[in-house]
């Protein structure tokens, strides 16, 4: 996972071993995103749970349809 960066964070639970899982969503060096399931534990995903918060931001709207398919990500400041 060289160059990989985790772009967000989300604990699924426990697999049946009993091992916290987090699906993560990576961009590799290319631009490319993936989604997998990882251990929550994996020090590559709490460096990214712990770096940076976001909260919904503004919705993206599509042109056409007027339908809203996203919303933008606000960067949230964490307080230590």
């Amino acid at each position: 996972m060289d160059n990989t960066e985790v772009i967000a964070v989300l604990v699924a639970g426990y697999d049946d071993d009993g091992v916290e899982r987090a699906t993560v969503i990576l961009r590799d060096s290319q631009g490319n995103v993936t989604m997998r399931q990882m251990n929550a534990h994996d020090g590559l995903v709490q460096r990214a749970a712990n770096a940076d918060r976001f909260r919904r931001g503004k919705p993206i709207v599509d042109p056409v349809s007027r339908e809203v398919v996203g919303y933008e990500l606000e960067r949230v400041a964490l307080t230590h």
